[in-house]
C-alpha cells in the first residue's frame, strides 16, 4: 500500500504558490488548469484571465482552439521556492520507482501498479483542488469561482480534461465543457467575458 502523505502534501503546497502567483499577475483570472503528462511526472500550472479572453479577436470557433489549449494561456506559474526537478516530481517518482530506475536502486513498478497509480495521482490533485475550493481559495476578486482542471498535455489520456472539469464544476458548465469547441464554449465563453 502507498503512503500518499508527502505527495498529498507537495501537490496541495504547490497549487497554492502557484495559483496565488497567478492570481497576482491577473486580478481577472477566469480559469487555471494543471497540465499532466502519461509519465507521471509533476505537472505545470496554467492561467488565463477574462480579460485575455475577452481581447481574443474573432469567431468563437477560433478563440475556442486559444481557450480551451492551457498551451496557449498567457500565464505559467512555477514555485520559485521549488528545486528541480520539483516536490511533486520527486514525491510521484517515489511511488512509482521511476527515481530508483533513474539511480539505479530498484524497479519499476509493474504496468497494473503504475496504471492505478497514475489514477490515484490523478484523483489526490482533484481532492487538494477540491479542499481549496471549499476553503474559498478559488475564486476571484469578485467572488466568482475560478475554474479549474487538469488539462492531458501530451494527449495521452483525452478524457482527462472533461473527467476533471466534472468532477471540480458544477453539472450545467461540465455539460458546456464537454462541447466547448461548439455551442457549449460559446455559452462558456459568454459567462467569463468581461
Amino acid at each position: 500500500m502507498f503512503d500518499f502523505a508527502r505527495l498529498d502534501a507537495a501537490v496541495l503546497l504547490t497549487l497554492r504558490v502557484c495559483i496565488a502567483e497567478l492570481r497576482d499577475a491577473d486580478d481577472s483570472l477566469a480559469m487555471v488548469a494543471c497540465g499532466m503528462v502519461e509519465d507521471l511526472t509533476g505537472f505545470f500550472v496554467a492561467g488565463a484571465g477574462a480579460t485575455w479572453v475577452a481581447g481574443l479577436e474573432g469567431a468563437n470557433a477560433g478563440k475556442a482552439e486559444l481557450v480551451w489549449s492551457p498551451s496557449e494561456w498567457p500565464l505559467f506559474a512555477k514555485d520559485p521556492d521549488d528545486t528541480a526537478p520539483g516536490r511533486v516530481t520527486r514525491a510521484i517518482w517515489a511511488l512509482s520507482g521511476t527515481h530508483t530506475i533513474i539511480d539505479g536502486t530498484g524497479q519499476e513498478l509493474e504496468a497494473d501498479a503504475y496504471a492505478a497509480l497514475r489514477r490515484q495521482y490523478e484523483n489526490r490533485i482533484v481532492r487538494a483542488i477540491q479542499q481549496m475550493q471549499a476553503g474559498g481559495e478559488l475564486r476571484d476578486a469578485a467572488g466568482n469561482d475560478v475554474w479549474i482542471w487538469l488539462h492531458s498535455a501530451d494527449d495521452a489520456d483525452p478524457e482527462l480534461d472533461e473527467r476533471s472539469f466534472a468532477a471540480l464544476q458544477v453539472i450545467e458548465l461540465a455539460r458546456d465543457f464537454d462541447d466547448r469547441f461548439g455551442a457549449g464554449g460559446d455559452r462558456l465563453l459568454a459567462r467569463i467575458s468581461v
